[in-house]
Parts: C-alpha cells; sequence; structure tokens
C-alpha cells in the first residue's frame, strides 16, 4: 500500500498541460543542493565534508567562517565533466510484484563549471599581537545541481493503456471541463462522449515507449566574509543570489496495439510531446562559525536561509493518434450526419501555458568536525539537517494547497551525512571520502543517493592544482500514468561519474 501510494503521489504525466497538483515535485527537485557538486575539486575528493574546515573559496557556500583561515588572496577555477548513465527497467506492477518487461540504457556527458571564484583577504598579517587577526572576503559563482539526465524505458503493456487513464480522469465531466490531455484525446478520436461519460474508439493493448530528457543548471552567486579572532574562534556570514533553468521533455507512444492476440488494425500509434521550461532566481543567507578548542580538533556550525524563489514557468502538449488512411468516425449532432476521416486529421497542439508561482526551499543546518594529524593531513565529517516538508509554494495564477498538502504529507526530514580526508606528504595531497543522501519520501523504496569520492594535489606557495572524481549512485521512478490497477513502472538505477579539476593562484 505504501508504495502505491508513492506511485500515486509521483505519476503525473508532465506538468500542468497534463494534471494539476504536481508542483510539489519542484519543492525537492529545486531545493536540493550537492557541495560536492559545486566546491573546489580537493573539497569534492573529500566527500564534501568541510563545515569545519576553512582555507577553501568552497567555504563561501557551506560555512563562511572558513574563509577566516585565509592568509592569502586567492582565485580559483574549477571545470567539472559528468558522465551519466541510467539503466531503467519497465514493468507492470501487479499483486503478486512487478513483471518486468525490459530495459534499456542511456548515456548521456555534460561539462560545466563546479565553480569560479577570488578571496581577496584582509588579514593583518600572521604575526600581529591583536586578537583580531582580520578576515576575507569571497566573491564566488557555485553549481547548486545539474539536470542534464535521459531516461528510455519500453515494453509490452497487456492489460492497460493511456488511454485507459484518460476515460477514468474523464468520468462524467464535459468537454469544457476536460483536461488538457482529456480534450486532446477527444480532438484525436481515442475518446468520444457518450450519454454516460465517455468511451474509447481504441481496442487492445499496446507497447509502451517513453524518453525523459531533462536539461538545465541551478548556479548560485556568493558574497561571503569571515573572519579571524586569536586563531581559535572564526565566524562569518553572506549571501546567495541562485539563477536556474531547467527543462523537461517527455516523448510518450504506444504503438503496436494488440486485441484478441491479433493486431488492432485502425490505430497505429499514439504520440504524446510534453515540454516544460523553468526559469528564476532567489535569494538566502547563510552564517557560521568554526571553534578550535585544541590545536588538533576544529568544530563548526553552519545555518543556511530559507531560499526564496521565484519562477517562470512555459509549457505545452501536443497529441497526435496515428490512424490507418481510410479509417472513418460517423456522428449525427441535432439529426446532421458528418463522418471524420481519422487519416487525415491534424495533430492536437496545445496553446502555450505560462505561469509564475513562488517557492520557499527549506533551510539547512550544519554541524561538522575535523581533527588534524599535525601536518600529515586531516579527518573532517559533517551532519545536515534539512526538512523538505517545511518547503511551502505559492502562486497568483493557480491554487498551490494541494501541493502544499502534498509537500507536507509526504516529505520529512534527512540528515546527510558527508565523511573525508586528507593525507599530506611534501607538496603533494592524496584524499578520499564518502556521502551519504537519504531519500526524503517518507515509506520509499528507492535507493538512497551515495557519493564515492577521491583525488589528489599539488600545492606550492604561489599556485596549486586539484583533481577529484565523486561516483554518484541514486534511483528515480517514473510513470505514463496512473492507472487503478496493472500500474505500468519504470525505476532507472543511475550512477553519475563527476570528474573536476581546480587551478587555484596566491595573490
Amino acid at each position: 500500500m505504501k508504495n502505491r501510494l508513492i506511485i500515486l503521489l509521483f505519476s503525473f504525466f508532465g506538468y500542468s498541460v497534463i494534471s494539476n497538483g504536481q508542483y510539489f515535485e519542484d519543492a525537492y527537485r529545486f531545493s536540493q543542493s550537492n557541495y560536492s557538486l559545486g566546491s573546489t575539486a580537493r573539497m569534492q575528493a573529500i566527500g564534501g565534508a568541510q563545515i569545519a574546515l576553512g582555507g577553501d573559496i568552497s567555504s563561501a557556500v557551506s560555512n563562511p567562517a572558513g574563509l577566516g583561515f585565509f592568509n592569502k588572496s586567492v582565485f580559483v577555477f574549477s571545470p567539472s565533466l559528468d558522465f551519466i548513465n541510467s539503466d531503467t527497467e519497465y514493468g507492470i506492477l501487479r499483486d503478486g510484484g512487478l513483471e518486468t518487461q525490459g530495459s534499456e540504457e542511456t548515456f548521456k556527458n555534460n561539462f560545466n563549471f563546479a565553480n569560479i571564484g577570488t578571496v581577496i583577504n584582509f588579514s593583518k598579517g600572521r604575526f600581529t599581537d591583536d586578537k583580531f587577526k582580520g578576515g576575507s572576503l569571497a566573491i564566488s559563482l557555485n553549481r547548486r545541481n545539474t539536470y542534464h539526465l535521459t531516461r528510455t524505458y519500453e515494453g509490452e503493456n497487456g492489460f492497460n493503456s493511456i488511454v485507459d487513464n484518460i476515460l477514468q480522469d474523464a468520468g462524467n465531466q464535459s468537454l469544457d471541463e476536460l483536461s488538457e490531455l482529456g480534450y486532446a484525446a477527444f480532438d484525436q478520436f481515442l475518446i468520444t462522449p457518450t450519454q454516460n461519460g465517455y468511451d474509447a474508439f481504441v481496442g487492445g493493448y499496446p507497447i509502451q515507449r517513453e524518453t525523459i530528457k531533462e536539461r538545465g543548471s541551478h548556479y548560485q552567486m556568493n558574497i561571503a566574509w569571515g573572519g579571524n579572532y586569536d586563531d581559535k574562534l572564526y565566524f562569518g556570514g553572506g549571501m546567495g543570489v541562485q539563477f536556474l533553468n531547467y527543462r523537461q521533455e517527455r516523448a510518450y507512444e504506444e504503438f503496436d496495439f494488440l486485441q484478441g492476440g491479433s493486431d488492432f488494425d485502425s490505430l497505429n500509434a499514439i504520440f504524446i510531446d510534453d515540454q516544460i521550461a523553468v526559469r528564476g532566481s532567489g535569494v538566502n543567507f547563510n552564517f557560521g562559525t568554526i571553534f578550535r578548542p585544541v590545536e588538533f580538533l576544529t568544530i563548526g556550525a553552519s545555518y543556511t536561509s530559507p531560499t526564496f524563489m521565484s519562477l517562470d514557468e512555459e509549457s505545452f502538449l501536443d497529441l497526435e493518434a496515428d490512424w490507418d488512411a481510410g479509417t472513418t468516425y460517423t456522428e449525427t449532432v441535432d439529426g446532421e450526419t458528418e463522418t471524420y476521416d481519422l487519416g487525415r486529421i491534424d495533430p492536437y497542439q496545445s496553446n502555450l501555458f505560462v505561469n509564475t508561482y513562488r517557492l520557499r526551499a527549506p533551510s539547512k543546518i550544519g554541524l561538522g568536525a575535523a581533527v588534524f594529524v599535525g601536518k600529515n593531513g586531516f579527518l573532517s565529517g559533517d551532519l545536515e539537517f534539512v526538512n523538505y516538508g517545511t518547503a511551502n509554494l505559492n502562486s497568483d495564477d493557480f491554487a498551490t494547497s494541494v501541493d502544499n498538502d502534498v509537500i507536507e504529507d509526504i516529505y520529512e526530514s534527512v540528515m546527510n551525512v558527508r565523511v573525508g580526508g586528507e593525507y599530506r606528504f611534501d607538496n603533494f595531497r592524496l584524499r578520499a571520502g564518502y556521502a551519504f543522501f537519504p531519500d526524503p519520501v517518507k515509506d520509499s523504496s528507492l535507493q538512497d543517493r551515495t557519493n564515492v569520492t577521491f583525488g589528489f594535489g599539488y600545492r606550492t606557495l604561489d599556485y596549486f592544482l586539484d583533481f577529484a572524481v565523486v561516483s554518484s549512485e541514486m534511483q528515480q521512478q517514473a510513470v505514463p500514468y496512473f492507472i487503478g490497477s496493472d500500474q505500468p513502472l519504470a525505476t532507472s538505477d543511475i550512477q553519475n561519474t563527476t570528474v573536476s579539476v581546480t587551478f587555484g593562484l596566491n595573490f
């Protein structure tokens, strides 16, 4: 029952063009951030465990108190390359379990920038007698998330079709009350009105195929400052301005309809193209502190406020029914009879739907500790607390109460864990780490996201060069539509290997 509930909540085919009540997905999708994506290669290599560490421009996002460790100015630039692989298994969820129908594998590369920026140091020098040693100002651009993913699945469904879902949703509604998908199906003669609702002009069960493409980026511009008091207490704060560009395309088709063991001759295929583009910006604030109680130990704490985002959405739907040439449909309205040649009808194209809405993404609390082994290296660990159930949507264009209720009901707080370490010898550095990000959906059976990381670096007084590899694994589910029984379901095993290089210049 729990799995069925989750599938129901995530079963909307596309966005508002198809069905209301899907923006709760945005609340999670656009609230996610991953230090391992937008940090320097040094911090990526140690799993992103940086709340109690300093001396890295990534502190502007994770804990601005870490900027107080700088005693020189620095410029950094971190290009990155993602290798994304998705293996999707398609099946029918029945009472006896999932009946697998097939699997598809897709691959995608994506070049991007993990971060770029500068730290300007205003310290009073290493040998000053003042308790307050000064501080550093950071201006940087960090990647928060990436949306480059392609998933494809295909298999024979011997139990239902998307037309069954359309009939289910249409019920006894008038044509004016139908959803956009329902009206598109009527326009293409997939359903026809009757005295008691609607009937399908389609028989048989199809082979189903869908390709889901996500593209886009989510970056944050940071202005942060961190200070140093007596080399024991570090403190800082900052502001982040976010820029979001997201696009999703879902190309769904049904073909080779079967009826009584033979091809259903009249209808060759159904094609549905559903696209959405979301652009927007947001702002948040963060502050933190790092305390060094003894020489070999630092303890850090940070807080990031909720992010307030304003988002603009554009979406549309195309539906085409490919009927055999010569297939006709005759109807009589008010005593007048008209015959339609279904093989010659034009595809249905919806209007462009435009919405503006606001998202309040959750705040974050981070705690961290780092243990230093002389000058030979360190071990670092972070705990990060995020309650995705506190996200909230608001809009003047549509009602958000359903989505906000769903957010509160299905999302919960999580504790992200990051650990890592560095070993030093001469000018060289070896690093490794691990990160764990639990699925925030209550009672979810999907695999939690994990990162395994490693890397190395070379440092001099004037410059440094760092290299990192982050191997991330997770799962996602997709359904073409929701039906009362024999639910079609696609589960994707997603692996993303990120290779990053950071060039740094001290001045």
